[in-house]
């Protein structure tokens, strides 16, 4: 197994907000981005990855009611803090891992980073995002192109919501020959065609991420840019 990831500012955004975390034994791989136009984005990613990922590491049983849990505090935390600073008010994050430990493998996700799985040359989705625009979809017949774009940046869940927020915890079995973890930075600029042809490419997965973060870029990079690549074929692959 290799593990690599990077962020990037991108070409507009004057801050980098996203925020990583990679973790060998149990296998962490972490993204989380804070809400553009909410106030100090940066310090919520950041305040996200280091409460869950502090979270995980101290877990005794490994299971997704667990790790939901974890989500569920890593929010409260979040909440609390905000309510400390004045400045803080309103800020907020998403959430998207690939957590594995022993035989056990998971899909976390609040809001609308991503995480992919790459098997037999075919790149598949492995979380759903919270957005209006996703809602609109599941509830309606409405193709993507009749529906206002602005609904495809509105969150229907972030870290950060003191009602509490919506998280996916899902367990798989399938066994993928690469994960991509990714901020929306990544995923609104670089087709899932153009993600295929650079994890199936020669170089080595450093070299990939470096790649996808220059296809964005040069695609506008109007957005940061995070992504982690796990090369989980074994050694034989390495």
């Amino acid at each position: 197994m290799k593990i690599a990831g990077k962020s990037d500012k991108g070409k507009i955004r004057l801050l980098n907000e996203d925020a990583f975390f990679i973790h060998k034994d149990p296998l962490l791989a972490i993204v989380s981005d804070g809400m553009g136009g909410a106030p100090h984005g940066e310090i919520a990613s950041e305040l996200t990855i280091k409460s869950f990922s502090a979270k995980l590491l101290a877990l005794k049983t490994w299971d997704a009611d667990n790790i939901a849990q974890l989500v569920h505090e890593t929010n409260h935390e979040i909440v609390l803090k905000a309510s400390q600073n004045q400045a803080y008010i309103g800020m907020g994050a998403t959430l998207s891992a690939f957590i594995s430990h022993h035989d056990q493998s998971f899909i976390v996700n609040v809001g609308d980073s991503r995480v992919y799985g790459l098997k037999d040359n075919q790149l598949t989705l492995l979380t759903d995002d919270h957005t209006m625009m996703n809602e609109i979809i599941k509830k309606s017949d409405e193709v993507i192109s009749n529906i206002d774009q602005r609904y495809k940046h509105m969150l229907t869940s972030v870290i950060g919501i003191p009602a509490g927020c919506i998280v996916d915890v899902t367990s798989i079995n399938d066994k993928y020959d690469k994960i991509l973890v990714c901020s929306d930075g990544l995923s609104n600029l670089v087709s899932e065609t153009t993600m295929i042809d650079v994890l199936l490419s020669s170089q080595s997965i450093e070299k990939q991420v470096s790649k996808l973060i220059d296809i964005a870029n040069r695609a506008g990079g109007s957005d940061n840019i995070t992504l982690i690549i796990i090369d989980m074929r074994g050694e034989a692959y390495e």
